[in-house]
């Protein structure tokens, strides 16, 4: 399998909407595909589930307590997805949850292998933003993390801070393929978002995985719970999202990066 959480050090910048649009998208492609949602909003339901009341009760965090099966925990979703909704939140059962996550740094992991799922399932996992114990989980777990930011000086600032996460989790094993950022939201009429989006191209360089413009059908498609895609396919976000998947899926077909690139420091734009 291979695991690819959705990260960002900020929230607002579309993580779950790319999260949602890029497993339907994945899965139109013939892959299989397992959606998580790692994160205790338990909003990625909203997304891509045939019934978005379902893991409105129970989910991950019922199935993780012993409460249910897992297999019960899941439920099918668009376009052929298979979905691991979080479930209710009760502030009780979440801290000694948060609990149980922090005394086992690779419970994510342990728990996906133990799952039996197929060496060409692809499992993209839906994580809170900022540095928690959920996204510690999901980073320890990554074979390719997938990052969306803003073409905005909010965004810009904040990269170093996912940055030295994924340094500190993932770049240091063999097989992480590294990180895919996706610039979100973007508005070539807007002078400032253009500026910053060039400069986000220059200090992203390989690492760029793709661009999301900004498009009314994306929260028209959520509105509708449904993914873009089956909402609206010709629009410019659906496009720009079968982009993402095709160069994503590039991506895990190449060869793995050589000790020597997946250790290399970042190079800086020159000012």
């Amino acid at each position: 399998m291979v695991v690819i959480p959705v990260i960002s050090s900020k929230g607002g910048v579309g993580k779950t909407t790319i999260a949602a649009n890029l497993a339907t998208t994945l899965a139109a492609r013939g892959r299989q595909v397992l959606a998580i949602d790692l994160d205790p909003q338990n909003a990625l339901r909203f997304h891509v589930a045939n019934d978005p009341h379902h893991g409105g009760e129970e989910g991950l965090l019922a199935a993780a307590a012993g409460q249910l099966p897992w297999t019960q925990a899941m439920c099918p979703a668009h376009g052929g997805v298979v979905l691991l909704p979080f479930g209710t939140v009760d502030d009780e059962r979440l801290i000694g949850f948060e609990h149980e996550l922090s005394r086992r740094p690779g419970w994510l992991g342990d728990t996906l292998t133990r799952f039996g799922l197929p060496p060409d399932m692809l499992v993209i996992v839906d994580t809170p933003p900022g540095p928690t114990v959920y996204l510690q989980q999901a980073l320890r777990a990554a074979d390719v993390c997938v990052i969306p930011v803003l073409a905005d000086a909010g965004s810009f600032a904040t990269l170093p801070i996912v940055e030295r996460m994924v340094d500190k989790y993932c770049r240091a094993r063999a097989g992480y393929r590294g990180s895919a950022y996706v610039i979100n939201q973007v508005d070539p009429g807007r002078r400032l978002n253009h500026d910053v989006f060039a400069m986000l191209r220059v200090r992203l360089q390989q690492e760029l995985l793709g661009v999301l413009h900004l498009d009314a059908s994306v929260s028209e498609a959520l509105a509708s719970a449904l993914p873009v895609r089956h909402y609206a396919p010709l629009s410019q976000a659906a496009e720009d999202v079968s982009v993402i998947a095709e160069r994503l899926l590039a991506r895990l077909a190449s060869p793995l990066p050589s000790s020597a690139q997946a250790f290399a420091p970042r190079q800086e734009p020159t000012r």
